[in-house]
């Protein structure tokens, strides 16, 4: 048994240098295409990133006077807490404000005037139905209106474009993945259909000595494997090493790329199984025919 399964595997690589120049250009354009889907997948990771994210954009800040009387936050606390879709109200003090700017941003800004600029506010969040750019221009507006504040500020314009853009961003990397998903099959699919053909005379000859399914399968389902294991890892390495770099000069890239590690790992083993499968599928259909044609 053990023999046998040395011989088919040996049979594989015999394959892969006989009829190179039917593997090779496979070999690349499942290198091509594995690449431009762990990018896609890894664009999509990154929009869900973005979208779990979107909540925080839905967030208000109104600032008070310098001058505003200690006993009067607890008031307008309560007006703002009333207010339509409002979900929750934080007062941040300027001390906290200074420090929170610290923690975020380098001291050196700060060092060109002598007191704290930063002055106390709210900080509200608008409810979960209401996280819309319009519903958060209306709840500005009316906090400007209300009269207590300097400044409100919210983020509108990131706000509106991720609202726009909500859509195109989560459909186009999922139509272009299953676009190369499809390119994916038809490659491997062909790939082992020429490598049949050209091996026929030895397939039907494996057929008329009593070779086994198995037997005869084999070879062809594990060269399709290796061409879809060597072609996604090849391509995943590849893209890794460009991440990595750019986020050795982007430190903002880099406290947002965790899990990618396990998104390509998934396409090597996606793309592996896929053209284990096809392959399979294809030296079926093939032996099928043959039986047909005998019958």
């Amino acid at each position: 048994m053990f023999g046998q399964i040395r011989y088919l595997i040996s049979e594989s690589f015999r394959g892969w240098r006989q009829h190179r120049t039917v593997i090779l250009p496979s070999l690349l354009t499942i290198f091509l295409s594995s690449l431009l889907l762990a990018a896609s997948l890894a664009a999509l990771g990154g929009v869900f990133r973005i979208l779990r994210a979107e909540g925080s954009l839905y967030t208000v800040e109104a600032f008070l006077p310098e001058n505003v009387a200690a006993d009067s936050i607890g008031a307008i606390r309560n007006r703002l807490e009333h207010f339509r879709n409002i979900d929750s109200v934080e007062f941040v003090s300027a001390d906290s404000a200074l420090a929170d700017f610290r923690r975020h941003f380098s001291g050196e800004m700060l060092e060109l005037v002598d007191e704290n600029p930063i002055p106390p506010f709210f900080r509200m969040t608008l409810v979960p139905g209401a996280r819309n750019p319009s519903d958060l221009v209306d709840v500005m507006n009316a906090l400007s209106r209300e009269g207590s504040f300097e400044e409100v500020q919210a983020p509108v314009a990131w706000a509106t474009r991720v609202s726009e853009w909500k859509f195109k961003m989560v459909f186009w990397p999922i139509c272009l993945s299953v676009m190369l998903l499809v390119t994916l099959s038809l490659i491997i699919c062909n790939s082992v259909r020429l490598s049949l053909m050209s091996r026929k005379l030895l397939v039907e000859n494996m057929k008329y000595a009593g070779g086994s399914p198995f037997f005869i399968e084999f070879p062809f389902v594990l060269e399709g494997m290796m061409q879809g294991f060597v072609g996604s890892a090849l391509s995943v390495l590849l893209l890794g090493a460009v991440v990595n770099s750019l986020a050795r000069a982007m430190p903002m890239l880099a406290e947002n790329i965790g899990g990618l590690g396990i998104l390509l790992a998934l396409v090597v083993c996606m793309v592996t199984a896929l053209s284990a499968y096809f392959s399979y599928r294809t030296v079926q259909e093939f032996l099928l025919a043959k039986r047909n044609e005998r019958d």
